[in-house]
């Protein structure tokens, strides 16, 4: 049995429907998916990965993969080695860690909260990326790169720094995983899996 965990993006909810698609496209071709239900407020980057970690061990198989969008695949990125997925799957990862500080808006922030940015210190992106030991496709949008050009900088840093790593940039995408282009460009990598 394939399992494919998939990790939603800060506050989405499990039946949201950007990835509805996407569960039903892998059910179809024989995969068991699971939209992770992560508690967002009053919670830190700590918490949803102990959260995830709970819930991957509780559903896991002997063939995993995990798929984390946006502030999700910080959560996947941080949680790949102790997993130990056949392969993860990075859309439009969050600059979310120490190098991408000095580039953060004062209101980002201030909306962040002061617990957050006290983890954000202590986590460093490109140590993360150096010592990754799961093969990784990372993705981000044309569009979305021009909006967040930090978010940009993040995933070609982590792709160039993590061994078995291939960056796919997604043309015209915007910040959304169901975009047309975001779409075609995960079902193309998700076919690859045997």
């Amino acid at each position: 049995m394939k399992n494919l965990f998939i990790v939603p993006g800060f506050k989405e909810k499990i039946g949201n429907n950007k990835y509805l698609w996407l569960k039903n496209l892998l059910k179809e071709k024989g995969f068991s998916v699971f939209i992770v239900p992560i508690k967002w407020n009053y919670k830190t980057m700590n918490d949803y990965v102990s959260e995830f970690k709970t819930f991957y061990e509780a559903h896991k198989s002997t063939n995993n993969y995990i798929l984390g969008f946006s502030y999700g695949a910080v959560i996947a990125f941080l949680t790949a080695n102790d997993l130990k997925p056949k392969k993860l799957y990075l859309c439009s990862l969050s600059p979310d860690f120490k190098e991408d500080i000095p580039n953060m808006k004062k209101w980002l922030l201030k909306y962040i909260g002061k617990r957050r940015v006290g983890e954000i210190k202590k986590r460093s992106g490109k140590e993360i990326a150096k010592n990754l030991k799961i093969p990784s496709v990372i993705f981000y949008g044309e569009k979305e790169a021009k909006l967040y050009p930090q978010l940009k900088i993040r995933c070609a840093e982590t792709a160039k720094l993590a061994n078995n790593s291939k960056l796919i940039i997604v043309k015209n995408a915007p910040h959304k995983i169901d975009y047309v282009e975001y779409r075609s460009s995960l079902i193309q990598e998700l076919e690859k899996i045997q």
